[in-house]
């Protein structure tokens, strides 16, 4: 039975997370209500660089893990690299492309 990490798979996670919190200020106004998140939006707006910033320091933090993990006898797990992509896509995603992303989320495709 292969030992299962969240700690390898916790950071890329709230990195994505991160983020997507700095779209937070373009929510539509139905997500928002919905989410009960508006005033939330406002107020995440100013912490956009340091959302990022801490995005980029837990891919860092995953990719560490993930890297030291494979000098021990025991094997990458597929499922925590895969993660820690998908992360990778988001963050990349969120900082270079934010008002494409952000119109996704709003459900307005491009």
């Amino acid at each position: 039975m292969r030992s299962f990490r969240p700690t390898t798979t916790l950071a890329p996670a709230a990195a994505a997370v991160g983020a997507m919190a700095t779209l937070a200020c373009c929510l539509p106004w139905g997500i928002g209500a919905a989410l009960g998140a508006l005033g939330l939006s406002v107020f995440l707006a100013r912490f956009q660089l340091e959302f990022i910033v801490l995005s980029v320091v837990l891919l860092g933090v995953g990719l560490i893990q993930i890297l030291r993990r494979g000098r021990s006898c025991r094997r990458r797990s597929p499922v925590e690299i895969a993660i820690w992509g998908i992360g990778l896509a988001v963050v990349l995603a969120v900082v270079l492309f934010p008002e494409w992303v952000a119109s996704l989320l709003a459900g307005h495709h491009p």
